[in-house]
C-alpha cells in the first residue's frame, strides 16, 4: 500500500501547481508531493516533498485533509499559506519542471487523479 502526500500552497487566492515530465504519462500538471516515508506524518511528508521539489520552506500550515488514493493507501493534502513574495525554484531541470500559480477555476481538473479532483472541488475553495 502506497501512502502519498501533496503540498497545497496558496497565496493571494491562487494555488501552486507544477508541470513536469513523467515517463509513463508525458507532461503532467500536479501538486508538489510524493510518497510518505515510514514513521512520517502526512503533513511532514508534504512539507519535506515541497522543499525537495521547490526549495520552499517556513510556510504557515493551515490544515491537512486525507482520502484514499488510487493505490488503496492514504493521500494527504497539506494546505500551506505563502506570503505574496514566495516563489518556487526549479530543482529538477531533467523533468522539464515549471511552476504556475492558478486560480482554482483555472486548474485542468481532468488531468488530476480522482482523489485530487475530489479535494479540488470540495476542500480547496475554502482556502482560495
Amino acid at each position: 500500500m502506497k501512502h502519498l502526500s501533496m503540498a497545497i500552497v496558496v497565496k493571494d487566492g491562487k494555488v501552486l501547481v507544477q508541470e513536469r515530465f513523467r515517463a509513463s504519462k508525458g507532461m503532467v500538471v500536479e501538486f508538489p508531493g510524493g510518497q510518505v516515508n515510514h514513521n512520517e506524518s502526512g503533513t511532514d511528508a508534504a512539507i519535506r516533498e515541497l522543499y525537495e521539489e521547490t526549495t520552499l520552506k517556513d510556510l504557515t500550515h493551515v490544515a491537512t485533509f486525507s482520502d484514499i488514493n488510487e493505490y488503496g493507501g492514504r493521500i494527504y493534502y497539506t494546505v500551506l499559506k505563502a506570503d505574496s513574495n514566495t516563489e518556487p525554484k526549479v530543482v529538477e531541470d531533467v523533468d522539464q519542471q515549471s511552476f504556475k500559480w492558478l486560480n482554482p477555476s483555472e486548474l485542468p481538473l481532468s488531468e488530476f487523479y480522482a482523489a485530487d479532483q475530489n479535494f479540488i472541488s470540495k476542500q480547496l475553495p475554502e482556502f482560495c
